[in-house]
């Protein structure tokens, strides 16, 4: 896949997995960095042809790569984070393989940017394999796993009355040390503060994370310092509120560089490809 072009070029892959096939986009611009791959992943607008169309600038003022998979509604009708019903994280963990083959780039770990029902996937997927990713990017998701016993698995580590959910807050807990060391960006939009259908809403989620996707943005950020501080661990998290921007990553991209945020974080010697998740 490291071969050179004249032009930018987007080329189709499709990986199969345990848990289901993963089609994804990949743009290859005509300059190559050194800088690492990105991989962007959709939300729940499942908008990959947008998003490619939208990243493509990035990844040519860039020179990184970037690849947009696709969880189609009737193949994925659940992707935002992985349980019994479903695994996207295998189907993840499937792509990077398959692009390693081609690019040994992609054998590394991955920085991981998520959007709404995206982030919802990017910090779990980052709670379950810390060693794949190098930073984390979330940006206004609808509500975190936090990494701590305050809320029952989903909402946090703690458990309840489900057997299911000691064994998920377990997974997820077993390389919590390593997921606290990673360097995190988190993003919301200032005008992101409706409650809206696709917001997820109870009186305990309100009580403990907050009644807004700004508000609990900033108690993701506080659990995750705190979290880490507990284990002895220096926390490498920010909180970037986006002026001007409602629950809209085409805005965000636009209006507030997101994606040129995102695409312009790297560390060149390091050769690691990113890995980003949008809605």
């Amino acid at each position: 896949m490291h071969r050179p072009t004249f032009q930018t070029i987007v080329t189709p892959h499709r990986v199969a997995s345990p848990s289901g096939t993963l089609p994804a986009q990949v743009i290859q611009p005509a300059g190559l960095s050194g800088l690492p791959p990105l991989v962007v992943l959709h939300g729940i607008s499942r908008n990959a042809d947008e998003l490619v169309a939208l990243f493509t600038p990035e990844s040519e003022r860039s020179g990184r790569i970037v690849v947009v998979p696709h969880f189609s509604a009737s193949a994925w009708p659940h992707f935002q984070r992985p349980c019994r019903a479903a695994r996207p994280d295998q189907a993840l963990l499937a792509l990077l393989s398959h692009l390693a083959m081609l690019d040994a780039a992609f054998a590394g770990p991955v920085d991981i940017f998520g959007h709404s029902g995206g982030a919802q996937l990017a910090h779990r997927f980052a709670m379950l394999y810390p060693n794949r990713v190098g930073r984390l990017n979330l940006a206004a998701a609808g509500w975190y796993c936090l990494p701590d016993t305050s809320m029952a698995y989903p909402y946090g580590l703690g458990v309840d009355a489900d057997p299911g959910s000691l064994s998920w807050a377990r997974r997820h807990e077993q390389a919590l040390s390593a997921y606290l060391r990673l360097s995190v960006q988190v993003f919301v939009g200032l005008e992101d503060s409706l409650r809206d259908d696709a917001l997820r809403q109870s009186p305990k989620l309100d009580r403990v994370q907050g009644a807004t996707r700004i508000a609990r943005a900033q108690t993701y950020v506080e659990h995750f310092r705190a979290a880490a501080r507990a284990k002895g661990i220096i926390p490498d998290i920010t909180l970037t509120q986006l002026p001007g921007v409602g629950h809209d990553v085409a805005q965000a991209i636009r209006d507030a560089g997101l994606a040129a945020k995102v695409t312009s974080h790297g560390n060149a010697t390091c050769g690691w490809p990113s890995l980003a998740v949008a809605s």
